[in-house]
């Protein structure tokens, strides 16, 4: 049996590709998937090896030496404490957040890549301190020290009425997590999947 072999940036979550995966066994069930969550730098490591045949992130600007495919896009959201705006407020300029410390939620070895992603290509101007967890981060955001970011889809799973989701903008203008499909191998099957992907990203 054949196996396809994809590194996927945990901070997406893998909803969506659990439904990829069971649209593509439909199709290719002689096709054993493996799906492997990890950093974004991790991901990219190893399919520079061939120890993976896809991976799937965010788009940034350090992925040049590989082929790529966008899949979609998801609205980035700021996670703050809940009553930080009135109910009815459903966005929020990134430079209203300059003052508050923002949580970038990341494992030790994660912390240079999603630093680089929030200070030089989201451009946000907060503080910034390491979270271990989304559940850590949680915990400090609902006791008001500062706030996190995520993106819609991820942000919806969060069960915590503490806390309170904005929309984040720069400029006035929704910011986006773009979402692609990296690979080197234009193997049918990887094709295959990355046409399922684009339909439900």
């Amino acid at each position: 049996m054949k196996k396809l072999r994809i590194a996927y940036f945990n901070q997406l979550g893998r909803r969506q590709l659990d439904r990829i995966v069971d649209q593509f066994k439909q199709k290719h069930s002689d096709v054993e998937i493996e799906l492997i969550g990890m950093g974004h730098d991790e991901a990219f490591d190893k399919l520079a090896k061939n120890e993976v045949d896809l991976a799937i992130s965010d788009l940034r600007d350090d992925q040049l030496d590989f082929k790529k495919e966008i899949l979609g896009q998801e609205a980035v959201m700021a996670i703050l404490q809940k009553g930080s705006y009135p109910s009815g407020v459903q966005m929020i300029n990134k430079d209203d957040l300059a003052d508050l410390t923002c949580f970038i939620v990341a494992k030790p070895e994660e912390e240079a890549a999603e630093l680089h992603l929030f200070k030089d290509i989201y451009q946000i101007r907060s503080p910034f301190i390491a979270s271990n967890s989304v559940e850590e981060a949680a915990l400090l955001v609902a006791s008001g020290s500062g706030y996190f970011l995520m993106n819609e889809a991820t942000a919806s799973l969060i069960s915590n009425d503490t806390l309170q989701r904005l929309f984040l903008l720069s400029n006035g203008q929704q910011m986006w997590q773009k979402i692609a499909a990296f690979y080197t191998n234009e193997e049918a099957v990887i094709k295959d999947f990355i046409l399922l992907a684009k339909k439900v990203y």
